[in-house]
């Protein structure tokens, strides 16, 4: 292969080899090296193991219910796409294919095959990672046939998204511009088209129940106009959900066509898009920077001039401490952290109200979501919550000038994930007992309830702290075996997690062994004469016990905090 061709093609398979012989680099490092092992065995546990997920004898192929629901997501992002544009972002490069392939003498339609090209190592990443995805869904295609479908319908889907963004380039001239107002209308049509199905049935949900409601709203996305308007997209999910092989061949074929029509499509639109691609590329590169910075804890500015004002001051004056839990706790909001879990939260009072109003309040199933969020909140949000020393030891030179001793600075930088998990979490318990029906609470003494009131925030309190502060522990004793500043993603990182996850769990298990023993202890001895107020006492005395142990560690961390040199952190 010579000329441009070649010379793209060494660029893509070297850049490709490069980038995979410096992940396999990495393994040299037994960190990187355990924790991808860890990784590939969990994957292969959930999901690759023989017998791993149950499937009904006799049951061949997929519901046909999944493409359904495949085919409204897949239709509501084209129609967005063509109503609402916003895909300049499919005409982005790499900063430096930008600096170095624009100026070169290389034809439009040259680059747009370059990119279409370079976007199928991601596409072949992704079907694999859905193949083993589908499989845990119940369906019953071979690995092969799963990963050509799903091969299939993401080159589409990102084919579309690359001529759409073409035919939108300004400025619009001639066919482009007929392109456009058609696709416009085609994509109005299919949009009233699913309205006029669905809106009566979504009108009518309060009066139909839960069950016949949803039932009511899959008769109507099977008939017209809502079956019409779906019908192009569910085409592209046939084969995940064909009976047999000689079913699936022929749909398959289908999305081979669409395919190739749509690479005809993308490089016959000789477009003068440079200039919006290098703007796209910019963006890109700002957006994927800022996201980092904000996983940080970083501020990162996105649209410079504008400013990002803080609704919790810091006064000028002061203790040294209270700024460390100020910043980490502004750290935690620039992360996005706290609003993502506002919406998690929005979204579950409105299926619990939903839940109550469709089946005579619901039952006790009304605050099972709340529990489950906060026993999440429990186990995985100490390692989620990063706004302490897992962030501040790659800056633990600047630390260390600080007017606070070792004790005060871990207790600092322990204080704001522990407040804002220990908040969050007994939210989700008010919450769920609110939802919970009244046939269904507990009813005990007013004096009981309120002594368990009193004790069940500190209780909270003590085993966030103590979770926190083994998650701190682990980051300064084993700093290079820990991810330290923004956690990222791959086979390692989760493995690294699951072993961070398993250790600290134990360690944290083996804390709550002597608190959890004396109070059930003393409630046992108190409560036949007392009631409940004796296993309120038990639990503060509890709760005292992980407090002091808590004291302890954090004494402990601090004179490790001052005996730790900043050059051993990397």
């Amino acid at each position: 292969m010579t000329g441009t061709a070649g010379a793209l093609a060494f660029l893509i398979a070297h850049t490709t080899r490069n980038r995979i012989a410096r992940q396999l680099g990495r393994l040299k490092s037994p960190r990187y090296a355990i924790a991808a092992i860890v990784g590939l065995l969990y994957f292969w546990l959930v999901f690759a193991r023989p017998g791993a997920v149950g499937r009904n004898p006799g049951t061949v192929g997929t519901s046909p219910v999944l493409g359904t629901v495949g085919g409204i997501g897949f239709a509501i992002t084209v129609l967005v796409w063509w109503l609402r544009g916003g895909v300049t972002g499919a005409l982005a490069f790499q900063p430096a294919e930008v600096q170095l392939l624009f100026p070169a003498p290389v034809s439009r339609r040259t680059l747009i095959g370059y990119k279409v090209i370079r976007s199928q190592l991601l596409l072949l990443l992704s079907g694999l990672i859905w193949t083993l995805l589908t499989r845990r869904w119940g369906v019953t295609l071979s690995a092969p046939l799963r990963f050509a479908t799903i091969w299939g319908f993401f080159s589409v889907l990102s084919l579309h998204r690359l001529g759409t963004a073409l035919v939108m380039t300004q400025p619009l001239t001639g066919g482009r511009r007929a392109a456009l107002y058609a696709g416009r209308a085609l994509a109005a049509a299919a949009a009233f088209g699913l309205l006029a199905g669905v809106g009566p049935v979504v009108l009518r949900l309060r009066t139909l129940g839960f069950e016949e409601g949803f039932r009511a709203l899959g008769a109507a996305l099977a008939a017209p106009p809502a079956a019409w308007a779906l019908a192009p997209f569910r085409l592209m999910l046939a084969p995940l959900y064909a009976p047999s092989l000689a079913a699936w061949v022929p749909a398959f074929a289908i999305v081979l066509g669409v395919i190739l029509l749509h690479l005809v499509w993308v490089l016959s639109l000789n477009v003068a898009f440079e200039e919006v691609a290098a703007t796209a590329s910019a963006d890109m590169a700002k957006r994927i920077s800022a996201f980092r910075e904000r996983r940080a804890g970083g501020a990162a500015v996105i649209r410079p001039g504008k400013a990002v004002r803080s609704w919790l001051p810091l006064a000028p004056l002061g203790q040294p401490a209270v700024a460390i839990v100020w910043k980490n706790t502004v750290a935690l909001i620039r992360t996005g952290i706290l609003r993502a879990a506002l919406m998690v939260v929005l979204v579950l009072v409105a299926m619990s109200g939903v839940m109550m109003r469709a089946a005579d309040n619901g039952g006790p199933a009304t605050a099972i979501p709340f529990l489950i969020l906060a026993g999440m909140a429990f186990v995985l949000g100490p390692r989620m919550v990063r706004n302490d020393l897992r962030q501040d030891l790659l800056s633990l030179a600047s630390i260390k000038t600080y007017p606070l001793s070792g004790a005060m600075v871990v207790l600092a930088e322990m204080a704001s994930p522990t407040l804002v998990l220990s908040v969050f979490q007994f939210a989700m318990l008010a919450m769920a007992y609110v939802m919970l029906p009244a046939a269904y609470r507990v009813v005990v003494d007013l004096p009981s309830t309120l002594a368990i009131g009193l004790v069940l925030p500190f209780a909270i309190l003590a085993i966030n702290a103590a979770s926190v502060g083994v998650q701190n522990a682990v980051a300064l004793l084993f700093p290079t075996w820990v991810r330290l500043g923004a956690d990222s993603g791959g086979i390692e990182a989760i493995g690294q997690t699951l072993v961070v996850t398993i250790g600290s769990m134990l360690v944290l298990l083996l804390s709550l062994v002597l608190p959890v023993g004396a109070a059930v202890t003393i409630a046992t001895v108190l409560r036949p004469t007392v009631g409940g107020i004796g296993v309120a006492v038990g639990a503060a005395v509890g709760v005292i016990a992980l407090g002091i142990e808590v004291g302890f560690l954090v004494g402990g961390l601090g004179a490790l905090f001052e005996r730790t040199d900043p050059t051993s952190i990397g």
